[in-house]
């Protein structure tokens, strides 16, 4: 496999592990969030958008440095195999 098509396959891995919790808890709030709201016909957008956003607050406090690391750990892997990739073919 040539080492381009590694760089996406880690860059694709590195974005779904960061990404995939915050997109379920917030895809959680959001359909709890509809059937309160739906069950009591309360009409009022800025109720779901307070709990998502305090959600995404929380979820930076609590889990952004890993995600960070993640995406760190990912620009040290290209940076240091920078020199590989420009001397490879790439046809």
């Amino acid at each position: 496999m040539p080492l381009y098509l590694k760089f996406l396959q880690q860059a694709l891995f590195t974005e779904v592990h960061a990404l995939a919790p915050v997109i379920l808890i917030l895809l959680v709030i959001g359909v709890a969030t509809a059937i309160f709201q739906a069950a009591f016909q309360i009409e009022d957008a800025t109720f779901s958008l307070l709990l998502k956003t305090i959600a995404m607050v929380f979820l930076v406090l609590a889990g952004g440095a890993s995600m960070l690391r993640g995406f760190e750990t990912l620009a040290t892997y290209w940076i240091g195999h920078a020199p590989q990739l420009i001397r490879q073919p790439w046809t």
